[in-house]
């Protein structure tokens, strides 16, 4: 009793040292969890091997429940601390069982189970469920220390940035990696990074061949890419956040708050919550939708089609534009699966739309209200994502059919038509699918194209692009400014001087930029058409993917400045610009007016 009593004052007087210890210790093993599992899955290894790793894993297993339990007893309120850590606790009850039959009945259970219902590899799945849940409780403990991030003195935009940095470089050590690839080599670290860069980017330029060159584990790293870079990892970080600790400080929602620019700082904790539920309802009925349009094409499997289905709803909704087709949507059966265009471009639109715009459009509360109160509206952001989308479609589509579809398949019927016109005028809003080859676009079409992946999709969303809503308000601007207006407004509403200053801010920055990667281009690349340098350089920055077939062959330094631009279209200029800045003095005094010839 002595000793029981003893051993409980020890730890309560020491409380707060014990508490940073563990957490040190669980960081450390952590990223130990991690090195170890990319060794695992990022080389080959004989069997001996991996049950060396799997012997290791239960090693780690049981610092983590270690750690669990000593959290348990320095817990003043215990019942609080098993509800605030249920999941955790629930994912050691399974280890627990797992490990107490290995040791009762000389086999793991869940191996015994998988092997008696004859499944094939059962014990590589087993594998696959001891490395899964242990990448669980690495999560675990990740991502209850986010928090700790957002209340440093780093500005929210500039921990966006970060994040997106860390996602780019990340991914391309791993795909450098032999065991994510067909070829068992090493990948070129620049084609790595480009090609992480590229799916953390939502973009969809490739120098390797995602189906053939990448296995199934590599093309996995590139949907994980893909889904963080469209919805953002601070955003799932956050979400996650607040399910393992039962919500999140003030500080972390001031933060989210102001990368998500929600009317006010509760409502940001909430519509992170939408965006991932949202995000996940259009995919998931997007794959369903694909599993059933994908009409004669051949799949060696049930499992393929499936897994093809899930990656190209994520790859549309995100408008990433990679696809595990062998020559994308240009494949042969399925440049002409028309229906399937059809319903991947209304994906990739919805995507584009921007979540705000989904959530006025389709949310049940939303409509309820439009119901009861009929003569309430859409939004005027709403409203100007949607019309300028359409029409910004509809423009592509007749420029693509006059142009281009016309001469190049004249005995395609109405159907087969629309679906060529509208798939690749949708994809020029940021998605970089193709059905048709690129490299013979007339000149004319091209410039047009590349004022189309210029404007891009709607702000908030997963495409890039100076935004339709900017390009609205600086058309507004001039328009307005040519007639000698004071103000400017836009359906019975002012728009105000700081939003079109912004507007002016964003294109005349993403201009000059772009002019930039064009001239750098030039340089590295010179044996490459300037036209197609400048439809390349454009769909990097505006995040389209779409290429004339000239990504493969541009140099290293080429590769570079691509990947560079594909990382500033994709966290925003104006996003860049405002973290490196500092924050100009108010003054209550004003300089005396000048003016100046203008034009």
């Amino acid at each position: 009793m002595n000793i029981k009593r003893n051993l409980t004052l020890f730890i309560f007087k020491n409380e707060e040292k014990i508490l940073r210890g563990l957490r040190f210790f669980s960081i450390l093993s952590s990223l130990m969890v991690i090195v170890m599992m990319v060794y695992r899955y990022g080389f080959n290894h004989s069997r001996e091997n991996l049950d060396l790793i799997i012997f290791i894993s239960r090693f780690f297993y049981l610092v983590f429940i270690f750690n669990y339990f000593i959290k348990l007893i320095v817990a003043k309120d215990k019942l609080s601390y098993l509800s605030n850590n249920a999941f955790e606790g629930i994912l050691i009850l399974l280890v627990l069982y797992d490990g107490i039959s290995y040791f009762l009945f000389g086999h793991p259970l869940l191996e015994k189970l998988l092997s008696q219902l004859g499944i094939e590899n059962y014990r590589a799945i087993y594998h696959f469920f001891i490395q899964f849940f242990l990448l669980f409780f690495v999560s675990i403990e990740l991502i209850k220390s986010i928090n700790s991030v957002y209340t440093s003195k780093l500005k929210p935009t500039t921990l966006f940035i970060f994040s997106f940095i860390i996602l780019i470089l990340g991914g391309g050590l791993l795909l450098t990696l032999p065991g994510f690839n067909s070829t068992g080599q090493y990948l070129n670290f620049i084609d790595a990074v480009f090609t992480s860069g590229s799916a953390s980017c939502v973009t969809g330029l490739v120098v390797v061949n995602t189906a053939n060159f990448f296995n199934i584990k590599g093309q996995l790293i590139i949907l994980m890419l893909i889904q963080l870079g469209g919805i953002g990892i601070l955003t799932f970080a956050s979400f996650f956040a607040s399910f393992v600790k039962k919500g999140i400080g003030v500080k972390h929602q001031i933060a989210m708050n102001e990368l998500l620019d929600s009317e006010n700082i509760s409502g940001s904790y909430f519509l992170i919550k939408r965006i991932l539920v949202m995000t996940f309802i259009i995919e998931a009925l997007g794959a369903i939708g694909i599993y059933m349009l994908w009409g004669d094409y051949h799949f060696n499997s049930l499992g393929e089609k499936v897994y093809a289905s899930i990656f190209h709803s994520i790859s549309a909704f995100c408008n990433a534009g990679f696809s595990t087709l062998e020559f994308n949507f240009e494949t042969p059966l399925a440049t002409e699966l028309y229906m399937l265009h059809i319903f991947v471009g209304v994906i990739i639109f919805l995507g584009g739309l921007g979540f705000p715009v989904l959530r006025d459009v389709f949310s049940p509360a939303m409509l309820r209200d439009r119901l009861l109160h009929p003569w309430k509206t859409w939004k005027l952001s709403t409203k100007v994502s949607i019309y300028t989308s359409i029409i910004l479609i509809a423009l592509g589509m007749a420029a693509f059919y006059f142009m281009y579809a016309r001469e190049k398949f004249p005995d395609k019927g109405p159907i087969a038509m629309i679906g060529i016109t509208f798939f690749q005028s949708v994809n020029l809003r940021t998605s970089g699918f193709n059905s048709i080859n690129l490299e013979n676009l007339p000149n004319a079409l091209l410039l047009i194209s590349i004022f189309q992946m210029f404007i891009g999709a709607s702000s908030a969303s997963t495409g890039g692009g100076i935004k339709t809503s900017t390009f609205v308000v600086m058309m507004v601007a001039v328009i307005g400014s040519i007639r000698g207006k004071k103000q400017m407004s836009i359906s019975n509403r002012t728009i105000s001087v700081e939003l079109i200053y912004k507007a002016f801010a964003v294109v005349i920055f993403s201009g000059l930029f772009v002019l930039l990667i064009i001239t750098l281009l030039t340089i590295t690349d010179p044996q490459i058409a300037p036209i197609r340098l400048a439809y390349e350089a454009v769909s990097a920055f505006a995040t389209v993917g779409l290429s004339t077939g000239i990504t493969a062959g541009i140099s290293d330094a080429g590769k570079v400045i691509l990947t560079i631009a594909m990382f500033i279209g994709r966290v925003g200029i104006v996003t860049l610009a405002y973290s490196l800045s500092t924050r100009a003095i108010a003054a209550d005094y004003k300089y005396a007016t000048t003016h100046m010839n203008i034009g």
